[in-house]
């Protein structure tokens, strides 16, 4: 489907009123994916925001398959929305079973209906805190005009993000928020060490320092911590 410059426009400017901002950061969050489905004409959306652990947490979904697509992600660590948030860029699934990058969680997925899969990440001070993502249950190649319309709701959350955080409130996810940002330097740095020292991407250096954490005990934040003071991963 082409997306067409006016529509969307329409949609910006129908979600960009006083009255989106006037509500709480989850339920405005909820009112943007709610939006998506009909413009994109997809099957489902969903947003995922991190958490003190740099896990990708449940914030927005328009129904139980996007709400699959992100539990499946939160708790493997892996899949396209995590890849879109570890390596800063836009992941596009035209065909989650023939793709290949994330066979196990492809199986569960095509199962419960979802075949492609567009994620975009998030960002709040200059750094991804999350992934807003759409759904089909069938093939389909995204075009231009999909990723721009997915950019401009990008840029929308983003301005949610920083309004909430300017304004204080002592919502949970800005709570979440708060924590992840404090987190989220030490972890990127000690992610980088890992990629160098064991020759891994992004997801694969993160999931072993999240490994780590699970095998010892400790938080993400305490492993990353001592990966940065030792340079390697015990």
């Amino acid at each position: 489907m082409h997306i067409e410059h006016a529509t969307l426009e329409r949609a910006m400017g129908r979600l960009a009123s006083p009255n989106l901002a006037r509500l709480g950061l989850s339920a405005a969050l909820g009112e943007i994916v709610a939006a998506l489905p009909a413009l994109f004409d997809v099957d489902g959306a969903g947003v995922l925001l991190l958490d003190e652990e740099q896990v990708l947490r449940y914030a927005a979904s328009t129904d139980a398959g996007a709400r699959l697509l992100e539990a499946v992600q939160e708790s493997s660590g892996r899949g396209p929305c995590v890849e879109s948030l570890l390596d800063n860029e836009l992941v596009q699934v035209n065909d989650m079973f023939e793709d290949g990058r994330w066979p196990d969680l492809a199986a569960v997925l095509t199962e419960n209906g979802i075949r492609s899969v567009l994620g975009m990440p998030l960002h709040l001070t200059g750094a991804a805190v999350g992934s807003l993502n759409v759904y089909r249950r069938d093939t389909h190649v995204w075009d231009e005009s999909d990723r721009r319309a997915l950019g401009a709701f990008e840029r929308l959350i983003e301005r949610l993000l920083t309004e909430a955080m300017l304004g204080e409130r002592r919502e949970v996810l800005v709570i979440q928020l708060e924590h992840a940002l404090a987190a989220r330097v030490e972890i990127e740095r000690a992610v980088g060490i890992v990629m160098a020292t064991e020759q891994l991407d992004a997801p694969a250096a993160f999931e072993q320092v999240r490994r780590a954490a699970r095998s010892q005990r400790k938080s993400v934040r305490e492993i990353a911590a001592e990966v940065v003071a030792k340079r390697l991963l015990a």
